[in-house]
């Protein structure tokens, strides 16, 4: 018998047919065209098919139709020899003849890279693989001619540009090939280690058109901040058009420079991925210019495969490079893209291929050099001189992996750090090492570059690091790095010897000055003092200023500013940073990359598998404990030569994957050998369904136990996003519409269109009825699944939304994108709780239950925890409490109480049966509650009323309070058209009717230091304290001069503080109702105020959207925190003091006052 091992052997030494061949051609049944005279490859392969149809029974080929789903004449002609067959119908032709699929897998693709290396090529190839286009190229880049529009009529009317974007989003090949071929003088050039060096090059050619790309070598080369300053002012001042490209993640670094930040206000563009319209043109319209096309069925591959993809571009450019080469006559086809590798493995197969053709020895100094031209996931050029082994170069610039010129080497683009496994594995082997190295690297070119001073040869420890990393890793060291390393060791042997020679004469030394010193020393501590301030100060200043673009590291300038010196503006901003919008715990992948699985709702990047992390990669699956974050295997999901599109995993641990070569496979467990359920033409998203008895392929349904499939929807190849509601609605997305299909009735039930925009993610929100969706334009919407109509509008994005998802409660619903922002929207309201600039593309979010998220971005999987997400008040909240174990009680406008456990973020409600409610107010022991419409004592843990105090009308419409206030014993309640009154609420039916004011000029009250006393604020500015037994009223001599809208008496009921509209407040001794001290800080109105339990600090609300704690001893602000979009409306204590609650009309926010837990939290 012939089988693939056998022949794999003959496509290597080209041995003849053997007789066995002669006879099966002899025997051939009629209607089979007979194999052409010859021994090539692809007759041995054609032969050995038809030899493969013998052995099992020659069955005919309208049987083997049935079995392998093609067509009598595509299978026909898959055994013909003269053409290479598709991947998906040889595997077809095997598995209906009971064959070895896996062999004949691997025999296919060695054929096919056969015949790409036999095939002569005829001119150069109109794609340019991993390298940018150049202004050579300008006649070969296609897919932003709008952009590039665009960015020309911009430098027409404004001499300086900034090009933002994620690395692999095209930016040099814009600027060059776009940009740069239309000006008659472009120079180009990039900041390198020496940017003043480069910059005084580029101006004295004296360009039209000054292009300077990467241009975060600036950040990551150059370690001079002189020369940055020096580079950047220059720069600025120039005197023709320029024009910069900067990775997005970098914007912060650009951001610390005043001048550039004022250069960018309105001079920055931000590079989103293609259109798909984009890419159709970028794929054909370069084959186009050499008389070549592109296969349709590989064109709509390519976009279903890139669409929404940040940093897919070079992968493309490769894949369709590789794909070029192995062309059909004038035709770029799918089989050649597949044998490629595709676009997630064709660089790697072309890294691996050039590898495998090294030697031992050779593939030592390849590893040692890719390392060290790499950078923490960025590029890193390192001068030619320094490379050891010209042969390596040699090979590794034909396969374009690097880019060689005559003074420097450099990896031709950073994607080839997370798209060849073997070299991230390198990567992630020694980390620590690397960085050492380049560091003697630096240090080594200083040396040389001083002239060998010996003032800048390593000291003591890190001499010390830098021999015992050589001993240990053995690295490859240049003949310079060896000679400073030497003369390190000997600068610091002579320095030892004379530290021992002195040291007796600098005790004597240091006796004699001690006294004179001490004078100078106390000076001294004061002016180092103050500039620690001042120092603080402008951290501080830079950490708020970084609070939107980048939280994460406006969190550490916050750490750093109150370690610098804790100064009352520290100390807020560090609560601040600690308490909101940042994210906590973070697994660091080092540029490693995650990859992004195109799943059906963009959520199942991260999953939880038997307690673990789970993080799905291109092609395997890394598993992190989530205690410790530590790293506990990799295990791999599909072949080498595919990748992941989409998995799911069931309860009971099985993991389903579809892979990007269109096999399906099934798992019982991360350990056992996969099962192949199905192969589809395509690659589609997948999803356990019916308890986890059937399997959601695309548009058809499997049953497991069976393996037949069950029933398919008349809905084609999905290979778009699709969300599942239960076990009955399917939602899926199809360019720019969406269709909604009932699995059990099989039927189409709705849908809807955009009418421009392709959408990247569909889910469908709690109740089925509406569907949020995603664009690559960067829309997100709210819609009826069934009509279609619009319900919200969420913040859009500036580039392709990525992820969308929905809190566990159904409350909130975030979305981020290509831009690098998350945007929190509260459902119920319509309004954005929060916008967490993240600093890189987000691939995926998912909600975990407890209601923390889960970020995954290229370099990081990130945990927000649920007690520092803002949470969606809903509807308006009316009343706040915060129990002894940290439960937030808020009670809305709906009359709905809600419980909210701060650690888990699960959510109870208990509903009053309260259709609108205005006002409300907590008991102090939080087990009561007041509503008015009707007006009524209730129950917080179940809302039943205890006393309906509705008597005086509050429930009638537009009757309702002006103020609550609620002692546990007595409510009193200021009306609106109607009596005051004060109800005792064992009395309920015989409230206290009290006179006074009209409404409209009383607009704030509470209880004094009894029941039976009362204050009240005025719209004047004035403040009224009167018996309610008498209606004696006080004299009270009232500081404010504009409205007094809150007011709250200390629990020692010694203090009473009041605030006004121009955000002063007021502090009155109640014993005598004297004014004892006023608070300014607040730059618009004071809206809520609230003492802490033991009466020591004071926390106040307000219109300009700050949370103030002052110090009521010191009269003084102990912090300001900052984290509401919206004006402050309540506020609350945690009874231990340690916690203040702040309940907005955007979010209800939670902040911790313990300094030393927000360093934990930070560090």
């Amino acid at each position: 018998m012939i089988g693939p091992a056998n022949v794999v052997q003959r496509i290597t030494d080209n041995t003849p047919l053997t007789s066995t061949h002669s006879a099966s051609m002899s025997a051939m049944p009629r209607g089979e065209r007979p194999l052409d005279e010859g021994d090539s490859p692809l007759l041995l392969f054609a032969a050995d098919l038809r030899q493969l149809r013998t052995n099992a029974g020659r069955p005919s080929y309208r049987e083997l139709s049935r079995r392998a789903h093609f067509s009598a004449s595509t299978l026909s002609d898959a055994a013909g020899g003269r053409k290479l067959p598709g991947l998906d119908v040889t595997l077809a032709y095997v598995r209906a003849c009971q064959g070895d699929e896996t062999a004949w897998e691997r025999r296919w693709h060695d054929l096919a890279v056969a015949m790409a290396r036999s095939r002569s090529v005829d001119g150069p190839s109109p794609y340019v693989g991993l390298n940018p286009f150049t202004t050579e190229d300008a006649d070969r880049f296609f897919g932003r001619e709008a952009l590039t529009h665009t960015l020309l009529d911009r430098l027409g009317r404004q001499p300086f540009l900034a090009v933002f974007g994620a690395s692999g989003e095209g930016k040099s090949s814009l600027l060059r090939a776009g940009i740069a071929a239309k000006f008659a003088n472009a120079v180009v050039c990039t900041p390198g280690p020496d940017p003043d060096a480069a910059l005084a090059d580029a101006l004295a050619r004296n360009p039209d058109l000054l292009v300077v790309d990467q241009f975060e070598e600036l950040f990551t080369l150059c370690e001079d901040e002189v020369q940055r300053s020096a580079f950047l002012d220059a720069l600025l001042a120039a005197d023709c058009r320029r024009v910069i490209a900067v990775r997005s993640d970098f914007y912060p670094h650009c951001a610390q420079y005043p001048k550039l930040a004022d250069a960018l206000t309105d001079a920055q563009v931000l590079l989103g991925t293609m259109t798909p319209d984009e890419l159709r043109r970028a794929i054909t319209q370069p084959a186009a210019t050499v008389g070549c096309t592109v296969e349709t069925a590989l064109l709509t591959t390519l976009v279903a495969e890139a669409a929404g993809r940040s940093g897919v571009l070079p992968l493309v450019s490769h894949a369709l490079l590789e794909t070029w080469h192995r062309r059909r006559g004038n035709t770029l086809t799918l089989t050649g893209y597949q044998a490629a590798g595709g676009i997630q493995g064709a660089l790697a197969q072309s890294a691996e291929a050039a590898y495998a053709t090294l030697d031992e020895e050779q593939q030592r100094l390849a590893k040692q050099l890719l390392l060290r031209l790499s950078s923490d996931g960025t590029k890193r050029p390192i001068p030619r001189q320094d490379v050891v082994g010209e042969d390596v170069l040699d090979v590794l610039a034909d396969t374009r992996l690097i880019t060689v010129d005559e003074d420097t080497v450099e990896v031709t683009h950073e994607a080839l750090f997370e798209a060849w496994p073997r070299l991230r594995a390198w990567l992630d082997e020694d980390r620590e090492g690397l960085r050492t190295h380049r560091r003697l690297t630096d240090a080594t070119r200083t040396w040389q570059e001083l002239g060998r001073d010996t003032d800048s040869l390593y000291r003591a420890t890190r001499l010390a690091e830098t021999t015992e990393w050589v001993a240990r890793a053995k690295p490859e060291l240049t003949g310079a790095e060896r000679e400073f390393i030497g003369a390190s060791k000997a600068r610091e042997r002579r320095r030892s010897r004379r530290v021992r020679w002195i040291a007796a004469g600098l005790t004597a030394l240091l006796v004699a000055t001690t006294a004179t010193a001490v004078l100078a020393v106390q000076q001294r501590r004061e002016v180092d003092r103050l500039g620690l301030v001042r120092k603080s100060q402008e951290l501080t200043e830079l950490s708020e200023a970084l609070a939107a673009s980048d939280p994460v590291r406006s969190a550490q300038t916050a750490l750093e500013a109150y370690e610098t010196y804790p100064t009352v503006e520290a100390r807020g901003r560090l609560l601040s940073a600690a308490a909101t919008r940042t994210p906590g715990r973070e697994i660091s992948m080092d540029g490693a990359g995650i990859g992004r699985t195109m799943q059906h709702d963009g959520a199942w990047s991260v999953a939880d598998i038997n307690g673990n992390i789970a993080l799905m990669g291109p092609r395997g699956l890394d598993l992190y404990d989530a205690t410790t974050f530590r790293h506990i295997k990799t295990v791999p999901v599909t072949e080498q030569s595919s990748y992941v599109f989409g998995w799911d995993v069931a309860e009971d641990g099985r993991l389903a994957v579809s892979e990007g070569n269109g096999w399906i496979t099934v798992r019982a467990g991360l350990e056992a050998e996969p099962v192949r359920l199905e192969r589809v033409g395509m690659p589609v998203g997948v999803s356990f369904i019916d308890d986890d008895r059937a399997l959601l392929v695309g548009g058809a349904v499997y049953d497991l136990a069976t393996r037949q499939k069950r029933f398919e929807l008349p809905v084609g190849q999905v290979t778009g996003p699709f969300t599942i509601d239960g076990d009955r609605t399917l939602v899926l997305a199809s360019s720019g519409s969406v269709a909604v299909w009932d699995l059990v009735a099989r039927h189409r039930t709705g849908g809807f269109s955009i009418g421009s925009g392709v959408i990247n993610r569909v889910v469908l929100l709690p109740g089925g009825k509406q569907a949020a969706i995603g664009t690559d334009d960067g829309l997100v919407e709210v819609r009826d699944v069934v009509t279609g109509a619009v319900v919200a509008t969420p913040p859009r994005h500036t580039g392709a939304v990525t992820t969308i998802s929905i809190s566990p409660d159904g409350t909130v619903l975030t979305s981020a994108g290509a831009d690098g922002k998350l945007h929190l929207w509260d459902l119920a309201r319509g309004t954005v709780l929060a916008t967490l600039a993240v600093g890189e593309p987000v691939h995926s979010t998912r909600f975990a239950p407890d209601g923390s998220l889960a970020i995954v971005t290229r370099n990081a999987l990130r945990f927000w925890p649920a007690s520092n997400i803002p949470k969606a008040s809903g509807q308006m909240v009316r009343a706040l409490a915060v129990d002894s174990d940290g439960t937030v009680l808020t009670l809305d406008s709906t009359g709905v109480i809600e419980r909210r456990d701060s650690t888990t973020g699960t959510v109870k409600r208990v509903e009053t049966g309260v259709v609108q409610n205005w006002m409300g107010r907590f008991s102090p022991d939080r087990k009561l509650v007041v509503t008015n419409g009707p007006l009524a004592v209730r129950e917080v843990a179940t809302g039943n009323p205890v006393a309906n105090l509705s008597t005086l009308g509050f429930s009638e419409q537009g009757r309702q309070p002006v103020a609550l206030e609620f002692s546990g014993k007595s409510l009193l309640a200021i009306g609106s058209e109607v009596p005051d009154g004060v109800w005792p609420v064992a009395e309920a039916a015989q409230p206290k009717l009290i006179g006074g004011l009209a409404w409209g000029q009383r607009t704030s009250a509470v209880f004094g230091r009894s029941d039976h006393e009362i204050v009240i604020g005025r719209e004047d500015g004035g403040i009224s304290v009167r018996d309610i037994r008498s209606w004696e009223e006080k004299a009270v001599h009232s500081p404010h001069q504009r409205p007094v809208r809150a007011m709250v008496l200390s629990p020692d009921k010694t203090l009473l503080a009041t605030g006004d509209d121009n955000g002063l407040i007021a502090l009155w001794d109640t014993s005598a109702w004297r004014l004892v001290g006023e608070l300014r800080g607040h730059t618009q109105g004071v809206t809520a105020l609230e003492f802490s339990p033991d009466s020591a600090r004071l926390a106040s609300g307000g219109r300009d959207r700050d949370v103030v704690v002052w110090d009521v001893g010191a009269q003084a602000s102990w912090a300001t925190l900052r984290g509401h979009n919206q004006p402050v409306t309540h506020l609350a204590w945690r009874p231990d003091g340690t916690t203040v609650v702040s309940a907005g009309t955007d979010a209800v926010n939670v902040w911790g006052l313990d300094v030393d837990q927000a360093l934990r939290t930070i560090r």
